[in-house]
């Protein structure tokens, strides 16, 4: 698998999805997300970006009063969203 593919297809139709540049619309403003070959993107607010290896490659394992916890897919790393001030990734438990 490259960094571009996630590891999980489209929840939508089953497709696979890679990582796309200006994919995500917001009004007039447009980010980077997941799309598959059919048009389905996936919020990037659902596939944060690992701080450990860098990838979005990320599935949430829970989101209590406004804070995710996430897992990356490559490095298996765990970490919150937003990070507390002053946390190391490795800091999480995982």
């Amino acid at each position: 698998m490259n960094g571009l593919t996630r590891s999980q297809p489209c929840p939508q139709c089953g497709a696979d999805v890679v990582w796309t540049q200006n994919a995500w619309k917001v009004g007039e403003t447009a980010s980077a997300a997941y799309v598959c070959a059919n048009g389905h993107a996936i919020d990037p607010q659902e596939t944060r970006q690992c701080p450990k290896c860098g990838v979005h490659d990320t599935s949430v394992l829970s989101d209590v009063e406004g804070r995710q916890t996430f897992r990356c897919a490559r490095c298996r790393e765990s970490f919150a969203h937003p990070r507390e001030a002053n946390t190391a990734p490795s800091e999480i438990a995982s």
